[in-house]
Formats: C-alpha cells, sequence, structure tokens
C-alpha cells in the first residue's frame, strides 16, 4: 500500500510536469500566431486569362484561422486535464504526508520529508540532513541506500 503512495506520487508528478510542458507550447505557438509574421500565410496567384496570356499575378496574405482555433481548443483541453491531474497530486501529497507522519523513526520522516514532499535531489536531502544533524555525516548514497532498506521493509 504504501510503495503504491510513493509510486503513484511519482507518476502524478511527471505527468503534471509534461502537461504543463505542453500547456507553455501550446501558448507559445498562439503567441507566435497573434504576435509575429509567423501566423500569416501568403501565396501567389494569377488574375485571370485573356487567351493564353495571364492578366497578372496578385500576392494575397491571410491568417490561418483554423489552425488558431485548433490550437486555442488543444490549449483549452491541456488546462482542463492540467488542472484535474493537480487536484489528483495534491490528494496523493496529502496521503503521503498522513503516511510520512505514521512512520516512527524521525530520520526516515525527514528523509521523505525532503524527497518527495520538497522534490529535492539525493543531494540535496543529504545536505539538509547535514544542517539538521550536526553529529552526523550523510552522503548522496547514504540517504538513497536508508531510503531504499526502508522500502525493502515494507
Amino acid at each position: 500500500m504504501e510503495k503504491n503512495i510513493l509510486q503513484d506520487y511519482t507518476n502524478a508528478k511527471a505527468r503534471v510536469k509534461y502537461l504543463r510542458k505542453a500547456a507553455e507550447k501550446l501558448e507559445k505557438k498562439i503567441e507566435r500566431l497573434e504576435h509575429t509574421g509567423y501566423g500569416l500565410v501568403g501565396d501567389t496567384v494569377s488574375r485571370g486569362k485573356r487567351g493564353k496570356k495571364p492578366l497578372g499575378t496578385v500576392r494575397i496574405s491571410g491568417f490561418p484561422v483554423p489552425e488558431y482555433q485548433e490550437t486555442v481548443c488543444q490549449l483549452k483541453l491541456r488546462k482542463k486535464l492540467l488542472k484535474t491531474e493537480e487536484m489528483k497530486l495534491e490528494k496523493i501529497v496529502s496521503e503521503i504526508e498522513k503516511f510520512i507522519e505514521s512512520i516512527n523513526d524521525i530520520e526516515m520522516r525527514n528523509i521523505l520529508s525532503f524527497y518527495y514532499i520538497e522534490g529535492m535531489t539525493w543531494a540535496s536531502v543529504a545536505c539538509e540532513m547535514n544542517k539538521l544533524y550536526k553529529n552526523k555525516y550523510y552522503t548522496e548514497n547514504s540517504c538513497r541506500m536508508k531510503y531504499e532498506r526502508f522500502l525493502k521493509k515494507f
């Protein structure tokens, strides 16, 4: 049960990160379409013919409305999806906080809080643990190994 919560949290966090990045891409695309020459489409057409000779050519340009509308629709969908995923993530975070508080080992609680709740790397976790515990020395590997041993107990 507890391992699943931690794995679910990691997966949900990655999903939210992906959706944010995708929404940012779409926002940049919309901005390019609206505010730069990127959105303008042009073509050269003939004005007609008199016999076999063309009467001349004209350059026409316009805004790609279908592409713009599709991109705006995709962005709305991504933002809606992002909102639901963020709500799921918040729910999982509260479950993880309850799980961490249920652990008897305070040192392990600190390691898990730094790693999962704060989103730190193992090197950052070790640095923070060294600040908390002056009489011990923590390394990146020692924190990770304590975590792995803790998970094996379950």
